[in-house]
């Protein structure tokens, strides 16, 4: 599911990735992942009766690789700090900061609902049925516990890495993107296992585990940016970083939990827990690129995928 998630989100980048855009092309990822998190949320009761990973694989996998909070950090520090170095006057940069932010709460706000809704319609239809589950008590991995579809599914998920795998070591073409597919599902398994915490500390006030892997992604996505920065590069280097920005960093940081989790808490701990997260990523932004930008200039050694 991370592998797929993030070929939906480069290809809906590099779709919508075009001269008069109306709008940044990351955004589009960011409300379908939230869009379909949406309707996950909403049919949770029913996934899990037809197959019982199929909710987190859905969520976890799917949704929260399609989204990322860590490109959105990005992109927010890229507009404050003008990386592109666009021909306006300063100020304007911290509207197009205020922007990224604003437009991408609201449109990935606004797919979560869409998602509940249409999820809320599904439920309708008269081959959906669902009942009250049961309690779920967790025994940890272990072989004895797997049946024949988990065993499928083991199998086909290692064999879609291997084969990623391979692509990534026997072709040049779209390098970068292979490798994105090669590093997406260690990002995904951090974030999942990770997620324990958000049971463990300040339950009901902070999701600790969410948060951890946000700002563990957008740490390392500031350290790979800078080191596309200004640092010389070969071809293999620079794909190998764009790999782990766009695969490792991309599905370790999600948007579509991040915004499940501040509309069920309590609105004061809704923003406690929501500006917290963005400031904190703005801090690694300016601390680890900005004092460099702001010193060396942006000279980057590695060409945009």
């Amino acid at each position: 599911m991370a592998i797929l998630g993030t070929l939906i989100r480069i290809g809906l980048q590099r779709l919508q990735t075009y001269d008069g855009q109306p709008v940044f092309a990351l955004v589009y990822a960011q409300w379908i992942g939230c869009f379909i998190m949406g309707m996950v949320v909403q049919q949770k009761d029913v996934l899990m009766q037809w197959y019982l990973p199929i909710h987190v694989g859905l969520s976890t996998g799917l949704c929260g690789s399609i989204t990322t909070f860590s490109s959105w950090q990005l992109d927010i520090f890229k507009a404050f700090s003008n990386y592109d170095a666009a021909a306006h006057y300063r100020g304007y940069n911290i509207l197009a900061a205020i922007s990224q932010l604003l437009v991408t709460l609201a449109m990935s706000l606004n797919g979560l609902v869409f998602g509940y809704h249409i999820g809320q319609l599904l439920s309708h239809l008269p081959f959906i049925h669902s009942n009250t589950l049961s309690e779920i008590i967790p025994h940890g991995f272990s072989i004895r516990h797997l049946n024949r579809h988990d065993v499928l599914i083991v199998i086909i998920g290692t064999l879609s890495w291997m084969g990623v795998i391979l692509a990534a070591a026997l072709t040049t073409h779209q390098r970068s993107l292979t490798l994105a597919c090669v590093f997406a599902p260690l990002g995904a398994l951090l974030r999942w296992h990770l997620s324990v915490l958000n049971t463990r500390v300040w339950k009901g006030h902070f999701f600790f585990g969410t948060f951890a892997a946000n700002m563990i992604g957008t740490l390392v996505l500031a350290v790979v940016t800078l080191l596309q920065s200004g640092v010389g590069m070969s071809s293999i280097a620079c794909d190998v970083l764009h790999g782990i920005g766009d695969g490792f960093c991309g599905c370790l940081t999600t948007i579509s939990t991040f915004m499940v989790e501040i509309s069920n808490l309590p609105l004061k701990y809704t923003y406690r827990y929501g500006l917290v997260s963005i400031i904190l990523g703005q801090c690694f932004m300016f601390l680890i690129c900005g004092t460099y930008i702001w010193t060396h200039g942006v000279n980057p050694s590695c060409p945009p995928t």
